[in-house]
């Protein structure tokens, strides 16, 4: 859902230096994603041609996918450029639609959060097992972690955008803020 906001005169130091991380994050999650299909073409060619593998590239492969989707997620919410059903904001105001934004952003934040604290349980209920993977021996906690940085983390995201949008109601609301 975006909302449509008035472009600033000058860009504040914090918005281009978060721009510039978006940028570089973007950037690497493409690298791995083009790492990861050079591993699985090798490990392919491998074992079709020559009758070897790398033992654990599946395993491997899986894990990394696990990480780029829960990245992935957070440059998605933070952009707002989550699956959105957009026939009514489309048609709606400025400030209905930074009302349904925060609704949006609320929604995202509980869920997330609720996530997050049942992965953090898991991830603490794998750790004190010592559970490791079976094909490179490990540690479940790497993979299962990735559940609790993306849900933690668009919980967070999901939670300054509800402050943003309040911010912005407000303003244009004629609401000191």
């Amino acid at each position: 859902m975006t909302i449509e906001r008035e472009p600033p005169t000058a860009v504040p130091l914090a918005a281009w230096l978060a721009r510039a991380v978006a940028r570089a994050g973007r950037a690497i999650l493409g690298l791995v994603l083009i790492g990861m299909v050079v591993l699985n073409v090798v490990n392919a060619l491998g074992r079709y041609l020559f009758g070897s593998v790398f033992i654990g590239a599946d395993e491997l492969l899986v894990f990394a996918m696990v990480w780029l989707v829960m990245i992935g997620a957070l440059f998605v919410t933070a952009d707002r450029s989550h699956i959105a059903l957009d026939f009514l904001p489309l048609r709606a105001s400025v400030r209905t639609r930074l009302a349904l934004a925060i609704v949006h952003h609320v929604a995202i934040a509980l869920g997330a959060g609720y996530a997050a604290m049942q992965s953090y349980g898991f991830v603490g209920r794998v750790m004190m097992t010592g559970q490791t993977s079976m094909a490179l021996g490990l540690p479940m906690t790497i993979p299962h972690t990735a559940l609790l940085v993306g849900f933690g983390g668009c919980a967070l995201i999901a939670a300054a955008l509800v402050v943003a949008d309040g911010v912005e109601l407000a303003r244009r609301s004629g609401i000191d803020a």
